[in-house]
């Protein structure tokens, strides 16, 4: 980028277009006053020829060559034989006489030559040394007053482009004090449809932009620093378990049946650890890059499989699917799946052995809605935004779960564009899942 002073490029380049014009101009009014002076001295000589044509002889046309000289005029008169009719000399045998007059440049001089009916021969001769000086005094004047009116234009165009490009300075202040920490510096134009408007409101909006993004990296970093703290905490209890367990094992040597319950209880530890880094390792992945490739699903099916599992890896517990239609959505069947066994697991948590868990799946407008419901103790009203928190959960000595399991979901659903919320119910709890619906896939 060329950072040359604007104001100097302006200046000159409008100076030098002066310098054009002001010598056109000059050109053109020196050119049509020399050709003026020209026409005039021609029109004087004519005058003059003709005043020849119609003067008497002898003491007149003496007098006439008199006032000529006085008017810088010379004349070379050669008298004739005298005009005969029809301009031809009586009985001579010689040819016509042929009146009129002509006019040649001799080097600096006019030259006028007029032959007179009775055979006179004039010459006028005049010195255009006159038009040249006056010329040249002309160009003199000319030229003086073309410096003057640049002088006077130089400083003009100065003056102004100074004032037009002030708002250029105050949008270099602004930058120089935004980059000094005045965040909430803006140049507000106060019209955004002119050149240096719509070059303020573009600044504005790039300062607004670099605003959000700072904005965005710190809570971002604000988060990641919370979640790393977070997660070395919830790593540190069951770490502490394993290794309390394992210590008691190696420096103990207990009998059965302590040993089994010892061993037991190693494995429980180790089993929650691996869930914990399970759940971490995916909410981390959620958080860096978007889902897979969108398929066309049929969510009833997608449910049913998420029910069969859980039923699969639990007893006792009575899970119920109900479908008005065939619900379809576009998404990533694996992340999808994901989000229905965490909502599932959840609820299995809360009923325990014996409960009942409801899923229903239906259409309501333009979204897909899968709500499911629990008999557990519910969640309080105060509690219904919260438990979407990483490591929430709903006492603090619960170690059922890693507290991920609803955080995950939710961002799942964020990335799919649609939202999980907890509704408010009077009797145990209720999470409602929210997707744009789509359309149902040709049949083949």
């Amino acid at each position: 980028m060329k950072t040359a002073s604007l104001k100097t490029r302006v200046t000159a380049a409008i100076l030098a277009l002066l310098v054009v014009v002001l010598a056109g101009v000059v050109a053109a009014v020196t050119i049509a006053y020399r050709s003026s002076l020209d026409r005039d001295l021609r029109h004087q000589l004519r005058v003059a020829a003709t005043e020849f044509r119609y003067a008497p002889a002898n003491e007149t046309t003496k007098v006439l060559v008199s006032n000529l000289s006085r008017q810088g005029i010379a004349v070379e008169f050669e008298p004739g034989s005298g005009a005969l009719p029809g301009d031809k000399l009586a009985d001579s045998g010689e040819p016509p006489v042929k009146v009129g007059s002509a006019i040649r440049r001799r080097g600096s001089l006019v030259v006028l030559d007029q032959v007179l009916p009775d055979g006179a021969h004039v010459t006028l001769t005049a010195s255009n040394s006159r038009i040249g000086h006056a010329v040249r005094r002309l160009l003199a004047i000319e030229i003086a007053v073309a410096l003057v009116s640049l002088a006077l234009a130089g400083l003009v165009i100065g003056r102004v482009t100074r004032t037009a490009l002030r708002p250029l300075e105050q949008v270099s202040q602004t930058a120089a004090r935004i980059a000094g920490g005045e965040t909430s510096e803006r140049l507000q134009p106060t019209r955004a449809d002119t050149e240096l408007g719509s070059m303020a409101a573009a600044f504005d909006r790039m300062v607004d932009a670099l605003a959000a993004a700072v904005s965005d990296a710190k809570q971002a970093e604000e988060t990641m620093r919370r979640f790393v703290a977070d997660a070395s905490h919830e790593l540190r209890t069951p770490v502490a378990a394993l290794q309390a367990s394992a210590e008691t094992l190696l420096r103990e040597q207990p009998d059965r049946p302590r040993r089994d319950t010892i061993e037991a209880t190693l494995a429980r530890d180790a089993a929650r650890l691996g869930n914990l880094v399970d759940d971490l390792l995916g909410l981390a992945r959620l958080e860096a890059q978007q889902p897979g490739r969108p398929e066309p699903i049929e969510f009833g099916v997608l449910a049913r499989a998420a029910i069969a599992r859980s039923e699969h890896e639990t007893s006792g517990t009575r899970i119920s699917l109900t479908r008005d239609v065939a619900v379809h959505v576009r998404g990533d069947p694996e992340a999808l799946s994901r989000l229905m066994r965490n909502l599932l697991d959840n609820a299995l948590t809360a009923t325990g052995p014996g409960g009942r868990i409801d899923v229903h799946v239906t259409a309501y407008g333009d979204q897909a809605r899968i709500s499911v419901s629990d008999d557990g103790p519910g969640v309080p009203s105060s509690d219904r935004e919260r438990i979407f928190d990483r490591f929430a959960r709903l006492t603090p000595n619960d170690a059922a779960g890693t507290g991920l399991g609803l955080a995950i979901a939710r961002r799942i659903a964020h990335q799919h564009d649609g939202d999980l919320t907890c509704d408010l119910v009077d009797h145990g709890a209720r999470f409602t899942l929210r997707l744009p619906l789509a359309k149902a896939p040709a049949a083949p």
